[in-house]
């Protein structure tokens, strides 16, 4: 079956042989979003075939909300990415672009984002802030923007899908693959390039395993499988922020070692500050001290940049991330001990989309054999709480449980 297919390739993610995290690449500063990585063809969503007979519009994806937001920002980055150079940057055609093609948007979803990008704008173009940290504020807080967007995207989707309207649920779906293309693949190619990420190791990999067993759900009018499979990709893009704010910590402590200058240091910050911004909420529910210290640490009027060391901040998203997986893996069982089995297989994807962030970890403490047994063991589990096995599920969960524990 298609769907055991597509469970098969998310677990065998969990189980290959892990890649050595080895940093090796070079600092990334403001760089325009690459539009010319993947091929420029125009999206359109697939006519859906079910049980409603209703013809489905195709959807030109460029007449989309989110096109024209993903447009606005790559045009934004045309400009702004000339504070790399050294070159002057225009900050009045900034911001008007961000005015009449974000601003709006990103308020309403998520007003703090909003505020910081204008303070941000404000500080680069007072000069009261190097132009070049400005740049790293703004363009990481929009792409944190888009991460909230695409989950308020899949919301849709999976309302419109419930209700049957699938016009609808198309047109959403449409969005959140412009944005994979145009912002989320980009930036997890860069993760999977400085951990040396590949095959179902990939980011990019599992944000296209997601992406693919959604459709596939979609133009089957399948909403409970939309829901699963909505947790890979959310939870791969999820991942790529998380390695981006700790690959920056990394960084910087390379770089302190290596002399760098405070100003090199601080734009550092800055991007793991504005990555960090995604998944600070999410993180809080893990472990809300955990989550608020990352915060502060990477907050550049709060923390001096030589200050950031790599194993805390490590330290500190293993203890937020541990937070996570075992509140899903209480949450899966009980849902199903109150009969809802989708819920509950919802909750258990997620909890193993969260388990495979600290696969990294875990394979550094406790060595590859022990990993892959764990993650058998988390495979073991999600098919227990699938096939409504309870038992089953407690003995798998506690041995996951107990080598999360061990990373504390």
């Amino acid at each position: 079956m298609n769907k055991k297919k597509h469970l098969k390739a998310v677990f065998a993610s969990f189980l290959m042989a892990s890649t050595v995290l080895a940093a090796c690449g070079g600092d990334e500063t403001a760089e325009k979003p690459a539009d010319n990585k993947q091929a420029e063809t125009e999206e359109k969503a697939e006519d859906t075939k079910g049980n409603n007979n209703e013809e489905t519009k195709e959807v030109n994806v460029e007449d989309t909300d989110a096109a024209k937001q993903a447009a606005a920002y790559a045009d934004m980055m045309s400009e702004l990415v000339k504070a790399k150079e050294g070159q002057e940057v225009n900050w009045d055609t900034v911001q008007q672009q961000y005015e009449a093609g974000l601003q709006n948007d990103v308020a309403e979803l998520t007003p703090e984002f909003d505020q910081a990008i204008q303070a941000a704008l404000t500080a680069g173009k007072s000069g009261e802030m190097e132009p070049i940290i400005a740049v790293q504020l703004t363009d990481k807080t929009i792409q944190s923007y888009f991460y909230q967007n695409q989950k308020a995207l899949q919301k849709e989707v999976v309302a419109a899908l419930t209700e049957d309207k699938k016009e609808d649920a198309n047109l959403a779906f449409a969005q959140i693959k412009h944005l994979a293309e145009k912002v989320f693949i980009p930036t997890a190619e860069k993760r999977d390039k400085y951990y040396e990420l590949s095959g179902d190791a990939s980011l990019v990999e599992n944000i296209n395993s997601g992406l693919s067993a959604q459709e596939e759900a979609l133009n089957a009018g399948n909403a409970e499988d939309f829901q699963v499979y909505l947790q890979v990709t959310d939870k791969s893009i999820y991942r790529s922020y998380y390695l981006a704010a700790k690959s920056y910590a990394e960084k910087i402590e390379a770089g302190v070692k290596e002399g760098k200058e405070k100003q090199e240091l601080s734009i550092m910050q800055a991007e793991a500050w504005g990555f960090y911004q995604a998944i600070k909420g999410s993180l809080g529910g893990g472990d809300e001290a955990a989550a608020a210290q990352l915060d502060k640490l990477f907050t550049l009027n709060t923390t001096d940049p030589a200050a950031i060391k790599a194993a805390e901040t490590n330290a500190l998203f293993a203890k937020a991330v541990a937070g996570k997986i075992k509140g899903y893996y209480e949450k899966a069982p009980n849902l199903l001990a109150e009969n809802n089995a989708v819920e509950a297989k919802v909750s258990a994807m997620e909890g193993n989309m969260f388990l495979k962030m600290l696969q990294g970890q875990m394979t550094e403490k406790l060595g590859e054999e022990k990993t892959q047994a764990v993650f058998a063991d988390a495979e073991a589990w999600y098919n227990a709480i699938a096939e409504n096995k309870p038992e089953d599920a407690k003995a798998k969960g506690d041995a996951v449980i107990s080598a999360v524990d061990g990373l504390l």
